[in-house]
């Protein structure tokens, strides 16, 4: 692997991809450069592999982290898989259900679904049909106490959900995310996204200070920390940005690169490569679009 060579880790929900509106294009273009330059765009999500959909992949990405860390794959091949004990994935179902949550539990092949799900309603239901049934509602797998092959464990709230008891549980065992009071993501410790890109860079011999990550949500902080520089979306969930050396412009206020702009190419990309980014921070210019970092950092 070349010594100059970049790696870039993108989160997909919030930061480069939102339901209903897909990969800004120019967010697909920016991406497209930084493989034609020599860099390695890579997705990192919380979501499962099977979650992550050709949709999410069409910008080019041919490096996968996804479960939070706990699944590699380069080039379509699996080097890296975590795998719950199915017993102890089945007593967390079990416990969970008892706790009136409806559990999914996400693996690199299948999605299995609790057989509660008519404890949800109203916001909590929508959340379901929203997330999970409209995405994939033909491959959930309705939980009968199989043998199940997952890597971790999403809870769906209800409206009488006894949060407290499970992460008294499991807290030993398992890093908590909750998502808007709608989700409540339970990561096998000492699993995390930064243990996804520690794994990565190791096996591909890039130095952790060529890497950098995008992000916008609690499962992304550790990510966030572990790059060599870290971006927050502006749309972040509060306290997120803290962690971040940098933040962008809020996904849907995303405009096209002006490609043929004279303004553009003869004033105003001119000077954001004359500046460095230390310079923006200093002069408190935070809110940077993902396309500008990409062009300071990696000249696109």
């Amino acid at each position: 692997m070349n010594k100059n060579t970049k790696i870039i880790f993108f989160d997909i929900d919030g930061t480069i991809y939102k339901s209903g509106k897909g990969v800004p294009d120019d967010t697909c273009d920016a991406i497209g450069k930084l493989k034609e330059n020599g860099h390695i765009p890579v997705i990192c999500t919380g979501r499962s592999r099977k979650m992550v959909y050709s949709e999410h992949l069409a910008p080019g990405f041919n490096y996968i982290v996804s479960g939070a860390g706990t699944n590699i794959e380069i080039n379509g091949e699996n080097k890296y898989l975590y795998e719950m004990e199915s017993a102890d994935a089945k007593e967390m179902f079990n416990e969970l259900m008892e706790n009136d949550f409806l559990p999914v539990g996400e693996g690199y092949a299948d999605i299995f679904l609790g057989n509660n799900k008519s404890i949800l309603t109203g916001k909590y239901r929508e959340c379901l049909e929203n997330y999970y049934q409209e995405e994939i509602a033909d491959d959930l797998i309705i939980y009968t106490n199989q043998e199940m092959h997952i890597s971790k464990v999403s809870a769906l709230y209800s409206a009488t959900s006894n949060e407290e008891a499970i992460i008294e549980r499991y807290k030993d065992k398992y890093t908590f995310v909750n998502h808007n009071g709608h989700i409540l993501e339970m990561i096998p410790k000492p699993f995390s996204k930064a243990t996804g890109i520690e794994k990565l860079i190791e096996c591909l011999g890039i130095d952790r200070e060529n890497t950098y990550a995008f992000g916008d949500s609690f499962n992304d902080i550790e990510m966030l920390k572990e790059a060599g520089l870290g971006v927050a979306m502006k749309n972040s969930k509060e306290g997120v940005s803290d962690y971040a050396n940098l933040v962008t412009v809020i996904i849907t206020d995303c405009i096209s690169r002006p490609i043929n702009s004279p303004l553009w190419n003869h004033f105003l990309l001119p000077l954001l490569r004359f500046f460095p980014p230390v310079l923006l921070l200093f002069f408190n210019i935070p809110s940077l679009h993902i396309f500008m970092i990409l062009i300071l950092h990696f000249d696109i």
